[in-house]
């Protein structure tokens, strides 16, 4: 294998695939990127066997041929070439990477061993054009309420629910929970796929102007254009039944400024440190209190401008309730608009927090005041 390909080239392609490599991974075949140069075309594959990604794009292939190299090695090597044209040889058990005045050898993975089933080209018969900026969008903004890598699988993924012409994403850790209904997706059974890898598609596609496709099988969901492909392997299981979460009713809601309850919450992390629960209570129906204590450091008050809603709330003077700070400001950050809306349904009874489009809910459950 030998190729000729631009600097510029070469980290695009090397780079959109390369950070899904696992580092530790138990096969010593997935540490590689696969690389493919035939007739005119470079093809880069990576995975980490939940997500395969792939990069494409036009090369002067002199040999063809493929070869697996060390994905983290190859990835710095890349990203620190000065400009000009790279020259890629496979010479024997090592790869030859040429510009200019420098090169590096490196050793050669077996690609022999590579998983064949992570070569396999997407079957694009059924695929259809989707618009994804909404979709992208969404998944950012659902995804903060999915759980981490290593918790229960089905909690680290977002559902897709399709129903009455809309598409609504859902993911909860079990402590929140965050909905958002866009346009419907032309594929009704995409069901849960993890948001770490879905976080990775919109990385490879968000800054890519061609039209993307979508197509699904009952393992895995496609999205490919020219030059990236990605394969999403689901989540097996059953995702919760979140929709009874929600409260019936609302008992009174706070209207509160942005900028200004996040930046409150803000200096309470400070002594917060990320875990302590940060207490907030109604001294009068305008003013809303935060209060973080930490017996080990220290604690701080703050007084916030509020605005009371609802029918015949009365006076809601000592109404008090705590929440994970962490969890509070992540769900405040990604609304639209200017304007919060905190909705109580009662006492030590989960919230539910929107902004000014009501398409996107973010429910949280309160904790135990922090003493």
């Amino acid at each position: 294998m030998k190729f000729r390909i631009q600097t510029k080239d070469l980290k695009d392609v090397v780079g959109s695939v390369s950070r899904v490599v696992d580092p530790r991974p138990t096969t010593p075949a997935l540490q590689g990127l696969y690389i493919k140069a035939n007739g005119n075309t470079l093809e880069v594959i990576g995975s980490d066997l939940d997500i395969v990604l792939k990069a494409r794009t036009e090369v002067v292939v002199e040999v063809d041929g493929e070869s697996l190299v060390n994905a983290r090695v190859l990835s710095e090597i890349v990203r620190k070439l000065p400009g000009g044209e790279v020259i890629f040889s496979d010479i024997g058990s090592e790869i030859k990477v040429e510009i200019k005045k420098l090169d590096f050898v490196l050793r050669k993975l077996d690609e022999k061993t590579y998983p064949e089933a992570l070569l396999s080209e997407i079957e694009t018969g059924d695929s259809k054009e989707i618009e994804t900026d909404d979709l992208f969008e969404s998944l950012k903004k659902v995804g903060i309420a999915a759980s981490p890598e290593g918790g229960r699988p089905i909690l680290t993924g977002v559902f897709f629910n399709n129903q009455n012409k809309k598409t609504e994403l859902a993911a909860t850790d079990s402590y929140r929970l965050a909905t958002n209904t866009i346009s419907e997706i032309p594929i009704n059974n995409i069901g849960i796929l993890s948001f770490r890898a879905l976080n990775e598609t919109i990385k490879l596609f968000e800054n890519n102007e061609e039209p993307i496709k979508i197509s699904s099988n009952e393992k895995e969901l496609h999205l490919h254009n020219e030059h990236f492909s990605a394969s999403l392997r689901k989540l097996e299981g059953n995702f919760p039944e979140y929709k009874n979460l929600f409260p019936k009713e609302t008992l009174f809601s706070i209207e509160v400024n942005k900028a200004e309850i996040l930046e409150s919450l803000d200096r309470a992390t400070v002594v917060a440190e990320g875990f302590i629960p940060v207490n907030m209570l109604l001294t009068n129906n305008e003013t809303l209190k935060i209060t973080t204590i930490n017996k080990d450091i220290g604690g701080g008050n703050e007084e916030v401008s509020i605005k009371i809603l609802g029918l015949e709330t009365g006076d809601l003077t000592g109404f008090e309730m705590s929440f994970n700070p962490n969890y509070l400001i992540q769900g405040i950050e990604v609304l639209e608009g200017e304007t919060v809306y905190i909705r109580f349904s009662g006492n030590e009874k989960p919230v539910v927090i929107q902004g000014e489009e009501e398409t996107y809910k973010y429910l949280l459950m309160p904790v135990r005041k922090s003493s």
